[in-house]
């Protein structure tokens, strides 16, 4: 969301304080235990990943294990179905690798949630007067505000760092119908908490986003104006040009 209208404010140049006004009136409720819970959910679909990958790898260790011990059979046909089942143990092994490492980064992702919800339980104050204060403190470059914040977004973005590569490592694998099923939930659960992280992040620093927009309009704003008055230096250098080359051609008839 944010994104987009930090293009669209680019594209057109136009300064529009609603937008700001518009980050304020939208902005995200923190549900503690729903958040925590929908990480928790999708660490154990990641989980449930790695174990049926596992006992596939398994499998297929097996297979290669009897294939080796078969007799009578075609060498070349032989060599091409090792490789084939080497292949899918490799993928597959890359594959619960990322997954493990998502795994424990989702861990995380609970665990500075939790620390969220103990923050604002002990302040005695609501959610949203919480997050009120950490954008004041943050506005006032709190150290401890900055750190926290800094901390949940180095959690937040090494999430989503993982999530791609599980992505990206998902797209080369050839696999089977239930597989497909499986890691199809569980990259359901990681767009819910893609989610969910933009807005906590949001939460956060609010007012530091809204000042982004800002600054962004009034860069784009001005590269407007630049590109004016480039334009019209251009055109007056021409002019200048062409009047010096009509004086100068008048002075040539002259002679």
């Amino acid at each position: 969301m944010m994104k987009k209208l930090l293009r669209g404010i680019a594209a057109t140049g136009v300064l529009t304080v609603g937008l700001v006004q518009q980050t304020y009136a939208n902005m995200p409720v923190f549900d503690a235990s729903n958040f925590i819970q929908n990480t928790m959910t999708a660490a154990a679909a990641v989980k449930g990943e790695v174990y049926q990958d596992s006992n596939l790898v398994y499998q297929y260790q097996m297979m290669l294990n009897q294939l080796k011990q078969a007799t009578n059979l075609n060498p070349a046909a032989m060599v091409a179905q090792f490789n084939s089942i080497k292949d899918d143990i490799s993928g597959l092994t890359k594959y619960t690798d990322a997954l493990k490492d998502l795994y424990g980064g989702l861990q995380s992702n609970a665990e500075y949630a939790n620390k969220v919800q103990a923050l604002i339980t002990q302040s005695g104050k609501t959610p949203d007067q919480w997050f009120t204060d950490q954008n004041t403190l943050l506005q006032n470059n709190d150290k401890t505000a900055k750190q926290l914040f800094q901390q949940g977004n180095d959690v937040i973005s090494h999430v989503g760092t993982l999530a791609k590569r599980r992505q990206e490592i998902q797209d080369q694998l050839n696999m089977s119908p239930t597989m497909e099923a499986t890691a199809q939930l569980t990259t359901h659960m990681l767009d819910i908490i893609s989610s969910q992280n933009s807005d906590l992040l949001s939460l956060m620093a609010a007012k530091q986003r809204s000042d982004a927009v800002k600054d962004s309009a009034t860069v784009a704003e001005q590269q407007v104006n630049n590109n004016a008055q480039a334009a019209l230096k251009a055109k007056q250098d021409r002019e200048r040009a062409a009047f010096d080359a009509a004086i100068g051609s008048s002075t040539k008839l002259g002679q």
